[in-house]
């Protein structure tokens, strides 16, 4: 079967056979004919699975098809990451080359202003977090009436990342006459029960079973002690890696910088990915890292969907993650397209129980990887010394310091005795001398009435 059997112009066809698009995958044959016939989808399908072209394609061809109101955006896409929705843009951008329709990317971290200035000119569909879209439409900046088509990509990682109720504001100014596509790799309750509310009488699709991974990644893991992964990792870099690119996933953003710096230590070409860089940053190093300059990627889930690069071949999980769905979408970024993929673990025991959670979730029990820790030989520490200054014939001749252990007991002090009175009780040899004086005047008081 190819694209034109199911339903896309000449045109277009010929554009996708320009940029190697020649058989649609799965995914794309049961999604494109349903989008073209208008039917609302809800579609389960894991990351490269050529699931961006199975909804943009249709909606490319139907707005040929219908042609809109001046200056009126018609389809809505809406991505958890402005990684995802930049990719996305970047497929339109290849789509469309030869066609006049034109698309704004709409995320944080970049100007508004541009922003504005490019929905001022017109566009025909808007590619948006729901943030920056919610934001600007309180602005005014953004006409709703005209939107017939809604795309929610990535559902379950919108509900990760705390965006339904974006989603269900954004749902609700929307016209109620429009298509609805939702695709998620994995349904919670909380998905399920958003396609209930938005979607009507949609389509089933399933394409892979939840949390499976690609048949084309093969597996691995390595029994490691609390303080050898950075040896592990090494082990694997050199023996795996050599001149390819790689990417290490990491659960926090100081392991992150720490791994960094060691990994320079030893001459890697690495840098950072993750959340708390500025946008300008992020995108010069997936810039850097696409072109090949950067060869080892250290990141944080914000790379494990939407990052797609030709002819990876490996990535390591130096954190097991703490949701075993991200473990999918990690080891996705390699093995794409039909080619070939390794995916290596880093499990200590602190992370059994995690790295159980991961094998339930995608039903396999993988093989660890043997390996071999360098021997480390620990040289007896040399006890350092403190440099003696030069004495004088007098200082030598002085006796030395008491040292601290060695010092006289403390002396009582010399009240207690004066009185000829007894140790007090309580504070003992340590009571202050202003208390103590108040306790004898008071005996000598009560002594002299004793006595008259």
């Amino acid at each position: 079967m190819n694209f034109l059997e199911l339903g896309l112009s000449p045109a277009l066809c010929k554009t996708l056979e320009t940029i190697g698009y020649t058989t649609p995958t799965p995914i794309q044959q049961q999604t494109i004919p349903h989008v073209l016939q208008g039917k609302d989808v809800l579609a389960s399908a894991q990351t490269g699975t050529g699931k961006t072209a199975s909804f943009l394609l249709p909606l490319i061809q139907k707005l040929l098809d219908t042609p809109g109101r001046a200056r009126l955006a018609r389809a809505v896409i809406l991505e958890p990451t402005r990684e995802l929705a930049l990719q996305v843009m970047q497929s339109f951008q290849a789509f469309t080359a030869d066609v006049p329709l034109k698309a704004a990317l709409l995320v944080g971290g970049e100007s508004m202003l541009e922003q504005q200035k490019i929905l001022g000119r017109g566009v025909d569909i808007l590619i948006a977090t729901p943030g920056r879209l919610l934001d600007l439409i309180e602005r005014g900046q953004i006409m709703l009436l005209g939107i017939q088509y809604v795309i929610i990509d990535e559902a379950d990682r919108m509900l990760d990342m705390g965006f339904i109720p974006d989603i269900n504001r954004l749902m609700a100014a929307l016209p109620p006459q429009k298509q609805t596509l939702l695709f998620s790799a994995t349904f919670p309750n909380e998905i399920k029960k958003l396609a209930d509310t938005y979607l009507k009488t949609p389509e089933h699709i399933h394409i892979t079973p939840e949390n499976r991974t690609a048949a084309t990644i093969k597996q691995y893991f390595l029994k490691v002690g609390p303080l050898e992964k950075r040896e592990a990792l090494r082990y694997v870099l050199e023996k795996f890696a050599k001149d390819e690119q790689c990417i290490v996933f990491c659960n926090r953003k100081r392991d992150i910088s720490l791994l960094l710096t060691a990994l320079k230590k030893y001459g890697y070409q690495t840098a950072a990915l993750h959340g708390d860089l500025a946008q300008s940053a992020r995108s010069e190093t997936v810039k850097q890292f696409k072109e090949g300059v950067i060869k080892i990627l250290v990141a944080s889930d914000i790379a494990a969907r939407g990052l797609d690069v030709e002819n990876l071949s490996l990535v390591v999980n130096f954190d097991i993650p703490h949701q075993p769905e991200d473990y999918v979408h990690r080891i996705g970024r390699t093995g794409r397209a039909g080619q070939l993929g390794i995916a290596f673990s880093l499990v200590s025991p602190h992370d059994q129980k995690a790295w159980q959670a991961v094998e339930k979730s995608i039903d396999q029990k993988l093989e660890p990887f043997e390996w071999e820790a360098p021997v480390k030989v620990l040289e007896k520490p040399v006890p350092r010394v403190a440099a003696q200054p030069n004495r004088t014939k007098e200082q030598q001749q002085q006796p030395p310091r008491p040292r601290e252990n060695d010092r006289m007991p403390y002396k009582k002090h010399p009240s207690q005795d004066d009185f000829g009175f007894d140790s007090v009780v309580g504070f003992g040899d340590f009571v202050p001398a202003f208390m103590l004086t108040t306790f004898q005047l008071n005996e000598m008081a009560t002594a002299a009435q004793d006595t008259q």
